[in-house]
């Protein structure tokens, strides 16, 4: 080894043991001495004003939130990790998400130096929207469509903001992250598949990044309805073979073909599904016009028999039972009914949902809308209105206080507004991104 060699090996050292550029320098963690104070600045751009960061910073010292641009003096020297969250701005429907990415983190704090962490958040492309699965799209039309939140302020005629290409779907919703998971609507299409929010903020031939076949579904049509419970496990029901299941987080996370771990089994044709705040799971069992309650302590395992079974009947003097097709939960924990026969939407209070066993009850208030209506999908937003689907070429919104007054089929309520488009075929299931901070949802932001 010559001298020269020798020289610049030494100096390297050197600067490693003394914190410089070997040493990581500003976002590097490498030679970062624990020992004196430093300067953190945190510099956040991308958000609108008015919308608040969540970045959290951790150190030697400990975790504080960050919600703007900020210079943190007297930082105890050291690693120090910055963590972004994503937030979301206020609409009276739909809310804008971001996510955001931390250049320079993990960051290293040294004694008497300022080391700077850049935090750009961006829009989730599928935020802001209400998506509904399209069948039998018009010629031209796509499967999978978007509208904007500004498109849907009042009744009119619209475009979707995003068609999209992907396969057919049944039913659709969200995860945390933005990415849009769906029922492939034919036998050569996969059972579950994923579009990631990345490709869903512009029209156009859309590529799926996750396909998932689940065994044990041979019966046609297949699956059916699905819903993430507070963990990220996704279930299904599959009317046609009378039971619902579960496919877990970690076998979400590639494609392939998965085998439910858990199963709930001695439905019948069950459809709509739906988490309350306690983690319980409300299946609209549909063959048997019930809505049945399996408590959250059951569903880690495979089981059979609900906790809680209700059937639901129009009053006096004409007393029907109401079918039991679809179901959402609403802000104050509501639940809400989808009669597809009857065209009527009706409310299960707290009071309604509580005890075990099995019981008949009148629900004090159910919405009668227009014959015509095809009730296939519903979805809250975040004025606590219920967006419904609706005839051939529409949906619609029922105001939160449209919700709060019974009708009969008689002088059924017609929604506050409803939405036309040429790109309607028949619209199905509905989802918003994000869904919004007060209802029992995976993909709720605060």
């Amino acid at each position: 080894m010559n001298k020269a060699w020798f020289g610049f090996l030494a100096v390297a050292g050197l600067l490693a043991a003394c914190g410089g550029p070997t040493g990581g320098g500003s976002g590097g963690t490498g030679g970062c001495s624990p020992t004196g104070q430093g300067t953190l600045i945190v510099n956040i751009s991308g958000l609108p004003d008015g919308v608040n960061a969540a970045v959290e910073v951790t150190g030697p010292s400990g975790t504080q939130t960050l919600t703007a641009t900020q210079t943190l003096t007297g930082q105890a020297a050291g690693i120090h990790d910055v963590v972004v969250k994503k937030v979301a701005d206020s609409d009276p429907l739909i809310r804008t998400a971001y996510s955001g990415s931390a250049s320079g983190s993990p960051a290293c704090v040294r004694d008497g130096q300022a080391t700077t962490v850049n935090v750009s958040y961006t829009p989730i492309p599928s935020s802001n929207k209400l998506w509904m699965d399209n069948g039998n799209p018009p010629s031209g039309a796509s499967p999978l469509l978007g509208f904007a939140a500004s498109l849907l302020g009042s009744s009119a005629t619209q475009s979707p903001s995003v068609s999209a290409g992907t396969i057919g779907m049944r039913d659709i919703t969200f995860d945390q992250d933005g990415n849009l998971w769906g029922i492939g609507g034919t036998t050569v299409d996969p059972t579950l598949a994923r579009y990631p929010a990345s490709v869903l903020g512009a029209s156009g031939s859309k590529t799926r990044d996750r396909s998932i076949n689940i065994s044990g579904i041979s019966c046609l049509p297949g699956a059916s309805r699905l819903a993430f419970d507070a963990s990220g496990n996704l279930w299904v029901s599959v009317p046609c073979a009378n039971k619902v299941v579960r496919v877990s987080t970690a076998q979400l996370g590639a494609s392939g073909s998965v085998t439910p771990a858990v199963e709930i089994t001695g439905l019948n044709g069950p459809q709509g599904l739906a988490f309350d705040s306690a983690g319980n799971l409300w299946i609209a069992n549909a063959g048997a016009k019930r809505v049945v309650k399996f408590n959250a302590s059951r569903l880690n395992a495979s089981t059979s028999g609900p906790d809680l079974t209700i059937q639901s009947q129009t009053p006096s003097p004409v007393i029907s039972t109401l079918d039991a097709n679809l179901l959402a939960f609403d802000a104050s924990g509501n639940l809400w009914g989808m009669a597809f026969g009857a065209n009527v939407i009706y409310r299960l209070t707290s009071s309604d949902q509580g005890g075990s066993g099995t019981k008949t009850l009148t629900p004090a208030i159910q919405v009668s809308v227009p014959v015509s209506a095809l009730l296939e999908g519903m979805a809250f937003d975040e004025g606590g209105g219920l967006w419904i689907t609706y005839s051939m070429g529409k949906f619609a919104r029922l105001s939160s206080t449209q919700l709060t007054t019974s009708s009969t089929s008689g002088s059924p309520t017609t929604p506050e507004r409803i939405i036309t488009s040429t790109s309607i075929g028949s619209a199905g299931g509905l989802a918003l991104y994000p869904a919004p901070a007060g209802l029992p949802l995976f993909h709720k932001l605060p």
